[in-house]
């Protein structure tokens, strides 16, 4: 299996659909967030974004998808490149036939969103029509088509298929060259995509140094180089890491106790688990939690 499958499932990350129809007027959304990634597919005619990482509002069509990370700037879609409003009250959602554009819009909430696994990933993606290869254009039409066609589950249809697009856009950034450091960048290289492999698949295997290089085929000191020039961290250290990430989205679902977790990821204490979060993410697991 390759780094990458095991990784986005073992954080369970899915869409969740917050708009798809249409707009009229002059409108404007304001999707910012500090916790969770949003993403915008344009379905029918056009919208800008306004914001300070282009000189000028960026112009999107139909069939553009644009993804915003938790660190990116903050910003405003709307009507216009030349007027913003001051608020959405203009804003009129309709059917998407009737929308002089229309959107599919949604978020994947991150539980811990500063770590360096989505730091290093572009603050915003963007992807044209006429740019993204061959497979992300089809998954992208199959969402305008469920959107238009507006079937029985058809929201359920879309989250699904945003799940996907959410997993190829990351692709898209590795393949294109568009992270040059961090856990995805490293993807790129067979041997430690291997090792990273083995350690997203298996993070609750006791792993060593020793046994890492020997299933991917590389040597204690190519290994640990190569780790911590791209990541960072030593493969050990980026494994407690990677504990500590699924730790994290543990906290955030409800039936989920900070005692459960710490047991769950291998701690013997509740303190111990605290302090090795905290020293990681910046902030204690019940702040986390409540937050």
């Amino acid at each position: 299996m390759d780094a990458l499958t095991p990784l986005i499932n073992g954080l369970n990350l899915h869409a969740k659909l917050v708009y798809s129809g249409g707009v009229c007027g002059r409108w404007l959304m304001d999707h910012n967030s500090e916790t969770s990634v949003w993403f915008h597919l344009v379905s029918k005619g056009r919208g800008f974004v306004h914001s300070p990482r282009w000189p000028a509002p960026l112009a999107l069509n139909t069939g553009d998808l644009i993804l915003f990370l938790p660190h990116a700037a903050r910003h405003f879609l709307s009507y216009s490149p030349e007027h913003l409003p001051d608020s959405d009250q203009d804003t009129r959602l309709t059917p998407w036939l009737d929308g002089e554009a229309a959107f599919v819009c949604g978020e994947i909430e991150l539980a811990a969103p500063k770590s360096t696994l989505w730091q290093a990933l572009p603050a915003e993606v963007v992807i044209r029509q006429n740019q993204a290869g061959n497979i992300l254009p089809r998954l992208i039409e199959l969402v305008i088509g469920e959107t238009s066609a507006q079937r029985f589950g058809s929201e359920s249809v879309i989250e699904r298929l945003c799940d996907g697009l959410f997993v190829l856009v990351i692709r898209h950034c590795i393949e294109e060259g568009l992270v040059r450091d961090g856990v995805f960048a490293a993807m790129q290289d067979k041997r430690l995509s291997t090792a990273l492999g083995l350690i997203h698949q298996q993070p609750w295997h006791g792993w060593t140094l020793n046994e890492l290089c020997t299933r991917a085929g590389i040597s204690k000191s190519v290994l640990s180089e190569k780790f911590s020039a791209l990541i960072g961290h030593s493969p050990i250290e980026y494994l407690t890491l990677w504990r500590l990430q699924i730790a994290a989205h543990w906290l955030i679902e409800p039936a989920m106790s900070v005692e459960r977790v710490a047991e769950r990821s291998g701690y013997e204490s509740v303190p111990a688990f605290s302090k090795a979060f905290k020293r990681h993410f910046g902030v204690s697991p019940g702040t986390l939690r409540k937050s």
